[in-house]
């Protein structure tokens, strides 16, 4: 999925299945340890340069939100500052 064209089916698929799954607490750290925060927020940051489908951002960013949400996120950031400053400095 990471090396799909913005906006694929595939793309699209993936991004949807992973967010149904992110509900899931034993699903958050694998996609922490896969880094999934880093590409759904370039991917977000990448919407604003040139277009991307709206399912994509529909779903990435509710997969964003239920990831931020986890106790697991929580943990995570707090142990790690300096990921915890770069997501938020992207978000901005």
């Amino acid at each position: 999925m990471k090396n799909q064209e913005d906006g694929t089916v595939i793309q699209r698929f993936c991004i949807a299945i992973l967010q149904k799954m992110s509900v899931k607490e034993d699903t958050v750290p694998i996609y922490i340890k896969s880094n999934l925060i880093e590409w759904i927020v370039k991917l977000l940051q990448r919407s604003r340069i040139s277009e991307v489908h709206i399912f994509c951002l529909d779903f990435a960013s509710a997969l964003l939100a239920n990831i931020l949400h986890s106790n697991h996120t929580t943990t995570f950031l707090e142990s790690n500052s300096s990921v915890c400053k770069s997501v938020s400095l992207k978000l901005r």
